[in-house]
C-alpha cells in the first residue's frame, strides 16, 4: 500500500466497533479518518461481536476506507486481530493503528502478519517513550499519536502542574521522534472534557504549536474545532507557495505581503514550510 493512500488528517474519530449504529453517521461527519475500534472500548468477551460488526458494515458499504486500532502484541487477541484483517481485506484500511506500541518487536509482529500495511503508532507508555525511536524507524510506520489515558495511568499522574508538565514532555518526544524519522506529523490526545470549549481549543493550540498534525477524538461535536485549528497548517503552505512565488517576481528584494515586510529570513521560513510539507 503506497504513501499516497494514507490521510493527512486533522481529525481522526474514534468509534467502538460494538455500536454499529455509529458507523455509518461517522463516516458522514466532519472526522477526515476514521478509527473503527476493538481494543479499549470493547470489552474482552465482545471481541468477536465488533469484529463482526466491520465485516458485515463494509459488505453493505464498500465505499468507505478507514484505520482499525487493534490489541496490543502482547495481547491475547492480536493473532486474532492479524485474521481479522486478512479476511476484512487491507484494502480498505488507510492503515492500522497499534496500541500500546513500546518495543520493536511489537512492530514487527504487524509486518510479520501483514507486509506492508501503514502504521500509526500510540505511544502510551512510559517505555513506549523510552524505545520512541527504535519503535518509528520500523519498516512502514508512517505516523506516531499520543495516548494520553493510559499514559496517565502509566506515570500515576495527578491533576495539577505537574501532570501538565509531564504530558508535555511526553508531546516533546513524539514530536522529535517524528521529525527524526521524517514521518508526517504527529497525532495529538483525546481531549476528555465534551463541555469546555475553551480548554480543548486551549489544548489543540498547544499541539498545533509543537508540531502536530491533528487529532484523536471520541466526540464528533470536537470535529469542528479540532479542523479548524489543525487547518491553519494548510493556511500556511498557501502563504508560504505565496511568498516564494512574490519573492521570484522581486528577485531577491525586500517586498510588503499581507502588512509584513518579507525578507530572506522569511523566505527561508517558507521555504522550510514547503520542504516539510507540514
Amino acid at each position: 500500500m503506497s504513501n499516497s493512500t494514507y490521510p493527512k488528517a486533522k481529525s481522526l474519530l474514534f468509534v467502538s466497533s460494538i455500536k454499529p449504529e455509529n458507523f455509518k453517521p461517522s463516516f458522514e461527519s466532519e472526522a477526515d479518518a476514521i478509527i473503527l475500534d476493538i481494543e479499549d472500548s470493547v470489552p474482552k468477551d465482545r471481541k468477536d461481536e465488533g469484529k463482526t460488526n466491520i465485516l458485515n458494515f463494509c459488505k453493505q458499504n464498500s465505499q468507505y476506507k478507514f484505520f482499525v486500532r487493534i490489541n496490543d502484541a502482547q495481547s491475547p487477541f492480536f493473532e486474532d486481530d492479524m485474521k481479522f484483517l486478512k479476511e476484512l481485506g487491507l484494502e480498505k484500511l488507510h492503515g492500522v493503528m497499534l496500541a500500546k506500541t513500546e518495543q520493536k518487536e511489537h512492530v514487527e509482529a504487524v509486518n510479520v502478519a501483514l507486509e506492508k500495511i501503514p502504521l500509526l503508532l500510540l505511544i502510551e507508555s512510559a517505555i513506549g517513550v523510552q524505545n520512541i525511536n527504535i519503535t518509528a524507524s520500523q519498516p512502514n510506520v508512517k505516523q506516531l499519536a499520543f495516548g494520553a489515558f493510559d499514559m496517565i495511568l502509566d506515570l500515576g499522574l495527578r491533576d495539577g502542574d505537574g501532570k501538565d508538565f509531564m504530558l508535555n514532555y511526553v508531546r516533546t518526544q513524539i514530536a522529535l521522534s517524528s521529525r527524526i524519522n521524517n514521518l508526517l506529523a504527529p497525532i495529538n490526545r483525546v481531549f476528555p472534557n465534551t463541555r469546555d470549549e475553551s480548554r480543548l481549543k486551549a489544548n489543540m493550540e498547544l499541539a498545533y504549536s509543537m508540531g502536530f498534525g491533528g487529532s484523536l477524538t471520541f466526540y464528533p461535536n470536537q470535529l469542528s474545532i479540532i479542523n479548524t485549528i489543525f487547518a491553519q497548517g494548510n493556511n500556511q503552505i498557501e502563504w508560504a507557495k505565496e511568498v516564494i512565488q512574490l519573492s521570484k517576481l522581486h528577485k531577491g528584494e525586500p517586498f510588503s505581503f499581507e502588512g509584513n515586510v518579507i525578507d530572506l529570513p522569511m523566505i527561508k521560513k517558507a521555504q522550510g514550510i514547503l520542504e516539510r510539507k507540514y
